[in-house]
């Protein structure tokens, strides 16, 4: 009865449309859903836990994008909050402050940092490379992160970092992709807050269980 009148309904609502507008506003609304996959997460141990996330980056990046390390780390804990389970994410100035006050932090074992931070993991983020400029121009702009993933658990002692509970290879994300030569400069914060939450969400779906589009076989 729900779908019949739901019909009439669209089929009124057509009506005001008129013509080839109309086949097509039908044809939309009763378009099958394309089709999906489910993909399982690569590690779901965040789910109700204290997550501290902590990007390193070289002082050559820390030069040109003194904002790069606070604006990623909230990317990523944002989409971590809005994508894990019951996850508790720590402060993104409270790490940035420890990094800033305390400049060997990078040296020492990184699951130590689950001591200071009083979480049960540590995601660390290595960055490779992060730029809004397209390479060999200065009038065109492009954003472009890569960085290596890691996640330490607190109180698993390791050597040197050498043993995460789970780590990927780099990551990279450009934005846009559909321009073949970078787009003209023009508002730098945008484009890179816009690589940023790319980059984030790239990297969080790694940790929860999602439906992506289906490849036509």
């Amino acid at each position: 009865m729900r779908n019949y009148l739901l019909t009439i309904v669209l089929s009124v609502a057509a009506l005001f449309v008129g013509g080839c507008d109309a086949i097509n506003f039908i044809a939309y609304v009763f378009a099958p859903s394309a089709p999906t996959k489910t993909v399982e997460a690569e590690f779901d141990g965040l789910k109700d836990q204290t997550v501290a996330v902590v990007v390193f980056a070289d002082p050559e990046i820390q030069l040109d994008y003194n904002m790069a390390q606070l604006e990623l780390t909230d990317a990523i804990g944002a989409q971590l909050k809005r994508c894990v389970s019951n996850v508790t994410v720590v402060d993104a100035r409270r790490v940035l402050r420890y990094q800033a006050e305390n400049p060997g932090w990078d040296v020492m074992p990184p699951e130590k940092l689950c001591d200071v931070f009083k979480s049960g993991y540590v995601m660390l983020i290595s960055l490779l490379d992060f730029s809004t400029r397209e390479p060999g121009s200065i009038h065109l702009a492009r954003g472009r992160i890569t960085a290596e993933v890691s996640v330490y658990k607190a109180g698993q002692s390791s050597c040197d970092g050498e043993n995460p509970v789970w780590r990927t290879g780099p990551i990279t994300t450009v934005f846009p992709t559909e321009s073949p030569l970078g787009i003209p400069t023009r508002d730098e914060w945008t484009l890179r807050i816009r690589t940023e939450r790319i980059f984030a969400d790239k990297l969080v779906r790694k940790f929860y269980k999602h439906e992506v589009p289906k490849e036509p076989q």
